[in-house]
């Protein structure tokens, strides 16, 4: 699971508050956009998915990742004086390593893990919207935009805990050991099979 932030401060929004405007009921108030549903890649191997995003502890090989741009943008609200912080997502893929069968346990049990991801991502979302700055009468933009990035960051925490090693122990028990069988290639040598005996 990896994302990129970028973050935008309007240069109206720095006049925002001081605008010839009626005082807004909520002098910050906090939106997010839906997380769309990611575009599957499957072109990339596990080691390619390796060299953009190491694999979390616990774990040798990536099998999957969900990438997304996270953008956080301070703009001014129109009616009132007050601003809005907006969060937006662009282009999230979600990748399941080429190595991983299409139609194969071990691919729907990948695609379950990075899809819980994406739900991760719809909730964090949700709780950005219900997020409350707790300095409305001495905000500045610049102060607005520091909170936010610091709430994203920790509501984020919540991808980090998903991604723990009792999870992924879960994922190399499911089908029958398929996942196990699949990943021994991928991150270390295979062991050389017996030559078959004469009869």
């Amino acid at each position: 699971m990896r994302g990129v932030f970028t973050l935008l401060l309007s240069v109206a929004c720095a006049q925002a508050f001081a605008a010839g405007l009626p005082p807004c009921e909520r002098a910050v108030r906090f939106s997010a956009a839906w997380f769309a549903d990611p575009e599957l890649d499957h072109s990339k191997s596990a080691a390619d998915l390796g060299s953009v995003e190491p694999a979390p502890a616990g774990r040798d090989t990536q099998l999957g990742h969900v990438v997304v741009e996270t953008q956080l943008a301070v703009v001014p609200q129109t009616a009132c004086a007050g601003v809005t912080v907006r969060l937006e997502y662009v282009k999230p893929v979600l990748r399941v390593a080429s190595d991983i069968p299409a139609g194969t346990c071990a691919y729907a049990r990948v695609m379950n893990h990075e899809q819980t991801h994406v739900r991760i991502h719809r909730e964090i979302a949700q709780q950005f919207r219900e997020l409350h700055y707790p300095w409305p009468h001495q905000a500045t933009a610049a102060a607005v935009l520091a909170y936010a990035r610091q709430e994203l960051d920790r509501l984020m925490q919540a991808q980090v805990r998903f991604d723990s090693p009792e999870e992924y122990a879960r994922n190399l028990t499911v089908c029958n050991g398929e996942l196990t069988r699949l990943v021994k290639p991928l991150g270390q040598p295979q062991a050389a099979q017996p030559a078959a005996k004469p009869n």
